[in-house]
């Protein structure tokens, strides 16, 4: 783990870095745990369309995040503002993922100086599998602008199966221990005194779960569709707490055809127990149309 910090001033765009080998096969099992994917295809756990089990494609967020831990640790409080995947090629289980990546952009906004980082992944045989594109912000120097987002749920009509969640400590931990803050005791997801000391009542699901239930819902939706050449970019509105429990909800937004086949966009969201949208946005595939 490297000694110091990640700070905004230490970020040099377009150094790249890599490659960063990410542990699979440890941390597969323990992943689906966490995000409590019941599979009803089995595809995670037994065979795939591809074979061997394969992970939920968002599985790339967390690869990413982990990748950026190998970099340098972001300070406790850092927020994941958005996630941005790219899907090519399913995980199989019985390879490994390997990452080259840098930082696009640096910038700041309302009190928050932020970064996005893109890493590009591709499996031990050469096989693409896709791309990540984490955004996070720093804590504030001071006192930061109060966003004017309006954080209460919207009225949407929700046309796909719903993936409902309640984040308990033991999943958030399983989630996050392997991160860098979680290893050397400053995660503010992991750690209830360090979330307090960050400002929050308590310990902070990282937002990446809420877009695994996102995922985990277009997988339902679209089965193997979902595993090649589709798409999930989603921002993080509101902090989501130890105990709230979230829901998925989407719609087919639009359609248009992309050469033999058509591409689907849906509109896609999370919100909590407490009336907020937590996580929102857009997940793509492309499908073939019915005859």
């Amino acid at each position: 783990m490297p000694d110091s910090e990640l700070s905004f001033d230490s970020i040099e765009l377009g150094k790249l870095y890599g490659p960063y080998y990410y542990p699979l096969a440890d941390r597969f099992a323990r992943f689906l745990e966490a995000v409590e994917n019941e599979d009803e295809d089995e595809w995670h756990t037994r065979r795939s369309p591809a074979g061997p089990p394969v992970a939920p494609s968002t599985i790339l967020g967390v690869i990413g995040m982990r990748f950026i831990d190998d970099v340098a640790p972001v300070p406790p409080g850092t927020l994941h503002v958005r996630q941005e995947i790219e899907i090519k090629n399913s995980i199989r289980s019985d390879r490994w993922p390997i990452l080259y990546g840098e930082f696009t952009d640096k910038s700041e906004k309302r009190g928050r100086k932020r970064f996005t980082f893109e890493a590009k992944c591709r499996d031990n045989t050469g096989l693409i599998m896709g791309v990540t594109r984490v955004t996070m912000a720093f804590p504030p120097d001071g006192e930061a602008e109060t966003s004017d987002r309006d954080r209460k749920a919207p009225e949407r009509k929700n046309e796909l199966t719903a993936i409902s969640r309640t984040l308990t400590q033991e999943k958030m931990t399983a989630y996050s221990e392997d991160s860098a803050n979680a290893k050397r005791g400053k995660s503010i997801h992991v750690q209830p005194d360090i979330a307090k000391a960050a400002g929050f009542e308590t310990t902070v699901a990282q937002g990446l779960m809420a877009a695994d239930y996102i995922g985990e819902m277009m997988e339902r939706q679209l089965g193997r569709a979902w595993y090649e050449f589709a798409g999930l970019s989603v921002a993080f509105l509101a902090p989501p707490l130890c105990g709230q429990t979230l829901t998925t909800g989407g719609r087919l937004a639009e359609e248009h055809e992309e050469g033999a086949v058509v591409r689907q966009v849906y509109e896609v969201w999370c919100d909590n127990d407490a009336g907020e949208t937590v996580a929102a946005g857009t997940a793509t595939a492309l499908a073939i149309p019915k005859a």
